[in-house]
């Protein structure tokens, strides 16, 4: 989930291309328009949900129940931990429902684990529990823990592409896949990088592609997580962009025109304590720069919303600061 560690379907290419209080509801001015039309991989027209530049959020990745009168037009919820029924409540209460779900790591905790071959996580004659594909040193008291994936290897796609297929069979409206960024951390551990799988910006290029082109074929929308070096190549793909600590790293600008001219929503997650312990004095919700999550310097009102989490827990009632 974090982006600093701080914290089969196959088809062709589809190249397309103020603060308040969380509670209520407004009328969302993009809904019902900007949806786009598309031929999935069995050639049956379908309409993939648009998120237009303005759409508010919450994201929560913790409670399996959230009420249906925040004031958010699109939900973001984990995919495994959200029933069917409750994400038809969330559609019948006029919100967009988004499924997340780990793209780039194994979590050896989820219902389909079994389903990942060990080599696609661990190199063979290694102590996968002390494997250098362990991301960063993520791992719990409960054995709870977290290797990168080598995400060439076509059993990783299929996974995938069954998880996308659930989102589907669920009702989401779309996904956000995590973790899309291996080939770029190579600042946590010594070796060539963080995923130790060698693998290549082209590699991770060829990859989310692939993911967004089988969300579509599914008629589903998907979410550009991070991937902040990459945002300008990967835009046309993706119908909206979900971000971590942008305003901190002061990274948030390459989505002005990638993402916010061309009509498609930003959506920001700062935090005043990070997983790793560093706090950002997220006071207000005036102003631009380092002591505000508000907004950044060329953005306009909107352009970009911003929750700011007390922590790193990811759940709606943990937000302490909400820029609309």
């Amino acid at each position: 989930m974090s982006k600093r560690l701080t914290c089969l379907i196959s088809c062709s290419a589809l190249l397309m291309s103020a603060c308040q209080p969380l509670e209520g509801d407004e009328a969302w001015e993009g809904s019902g328009s900007g949806d786009t039309a598309v031929s999935t991989a069995e050639g049956a027209a379908c309409t993939i949900p648009s998120f237009p530049k303005g759409s508010t959020w919450i994201w929560d990745l913790e409670n399996t129940s959230l009420p249906t009168t925040i004031n958010a037009q699109v939900y973001v919820v984990d995919l495994f931990g959200t029933t069917s029924a409750k994400i038809q409540q969330y559609k019948s209460a006029g919100k967009k429902v988004v499924c997340y779900f780990s793209a780039g790591s194994f979590e050896n905790w989820r219902d389909d684990a079994d389903q990942f071959p060990q080599d696609t996580y661990c190199s063979p004659g290694e102590d996968c529990n002390e494997s250098i594909h362990i991301m960063g040193d993520w791992c719990d008291s409960s054995d709870s823990c977290e290797w990168w994936l080598d995400h060439r290897k076509q059993a990783v796609r299929d996974v995938m592409a069954a998880r996308i297929q659930l989102a589907k069979a669920k009702g989401c409206d779309a996904v956000e896949p995590d973790n899309v960024d291996a080939y770029s951390h190579d600042d946590e551990i010594s070796c060539t990088d963080q995923a130790c799988w060698g693998i290549t910006a082209a590699d991770q290029l060829a990859y989310n592609r692939w993911l967004a082109d089988t969300a579509h074929a599914n008629c589903l929308g998907i979410a550009l997580k991070n991937d902040v070096d990459q945002v300008t190549a990967l835009a046309p793909y993706f119908d909206f962009a979900i971000n971590e600590e942008c305003q901190r790293y002061q990274e948030c600008g390459v989505y002005k025109t990638s993402f916010v001219a061309q009509n498609k929503a930003v959506f920001n997650a700062e935090y005043r304590v990070d997983g790793g312990g560093d706090t950002t004095n997220w006071t207000s919700c005036t102003g631009t720069g380092s002591t505000c999550a508000c907004g950044e310097s060329g953005f306009a009102s909107g352009d970009m919303r911003t929750l700011v989490f007390k922590t790193s827990n990811v759940r709606y009632n943990n937000v302490g600061i909400t820029c609309w």
